[in-house]
């Protein structure tokens, strides 16, 4: 088999669910406006807003794919060989304690990796230093709106179908996203009946690494195995790393580096990966088609 022909041999696809199976672009705003709600720093709402909304587009110099130190309240760019760079908030270089990690076993609680629009509301309960409570609160609350009218997102039933008749051994769901939300959310997309198994409150990236372990102890080869997500640092570097196989979906421009087997920017794209696995299409026919599109 060559390697274009890697679609033929998956026999496990592991899920994110938020970002991956639905995409929805209006919480972010919303979410950060909850955290700065009655706190001492409610009027730098909008310019947090604001830089979110740039940090999400690509527009500024700081960018998904790159890091929060937790301690130092640093922006950190990752470098070569384990280097980072430091930036304060207004993009000046800050010499950093520690200028080398061992950035594929993060981190000890030191840094925040951004890899998706949740990420980025994190990052700023950390900078304003308000409490985990407030955090949960503002995450709770944007999630059931979500769910509801006017913020209910839409479903891709294209996508749920091609979920639900994908023909392999397994079908997972892992995402990080605690057990009640997560559970809703399948609930509104109808779709947790179709998955072999499920993990909520996975924990990825350690989560993703043990379950991938525990995948390689039951037989199953490194290459026969495909995660799919938007959060490569969750989703996708641990599948990597064993050799497995990987497909990035998101939206929006990713600081990452590293390349992943695919790069897809739509749900209909992965609608349309999915059947093509089913068909056991190989990569050039979907390279073709993704160039026609």
């Amino acid at each position: 088999m060559t390697e274009d022909n890697w679609l033929g041999k998956i026999k496990v696809v592991i899920f994110d669910m938020d970002g991956t199976l639905y995409q929805e672009d209006t919480f972010m705003e919303r979410y950060i406006r909850y955290l700065l709600e009655g706190t001492e720093h409610e009027a730098d709402t909008e310019a947090a807003i604001s830089m979110g909304k740039a940090i999400r587009s690509g527009e500024h110099f700081f960018g998904l794919g790159h890091f929060y130190h937790l301690k130092d309240d640093l922006l950190v760019v990752r470098l070569e060989d384990g280097l980072a760079r430091g930036y304060a908030w207004d993009g000046s270089s800050v010499p950093m304690r520690k200028k080398v990690y061992k950035f594929d076993s993060i981190l000890d609680g030191e840094l925040l990796h951004i890899g998706d629009p949740w990420c980025i509301a994190a990052m700023f309960s950390h900078k304003y230093k308000l409490p985990a409570m407030k955090l949960d609160e503002a995450f709770n609350r944007v999630r059931r709106e979500m769910l509801a009218a006017p913020h209910r997102f839409e479903v891709h039933g294209g996508l749920m179908q091609a979920i639900g008749e994908l023909g392999v051994k397994k079908r997972v769901l892992m995402t990080n996203t605690h057990q009640a939300s997560g559970a809703e959310f399948l609930e509104f997309m109808r779709i947790g009946h179709v998955f072999d198994e499920i993990c909520c409150g996975a924990g990825k990236p350690a989560g993703l690494d043990a379950y991938l372990a525990s995948l390689l102890r039951q037989g199953y080869q490194a290459d026969e195995i495909l995660s799919v997500g938007d959060n490569p640092w969750n989703d996708l570097h641990p599948a990597k790393r064993i050799g497995g196989r990987t497909c990035f979906i998101s939206p929006y421009p990713s600081r990452d580096a590293e390349a992943w087997d695919l790069r897809l920017t739509t749900l209909d794209e992965l609608e349309w990966l999915l059947r093509a696995l089913n068909k056991r299409k190989t990569k050039e026919e979907m390279h073709v088609w993704h160039e026609s599109c």
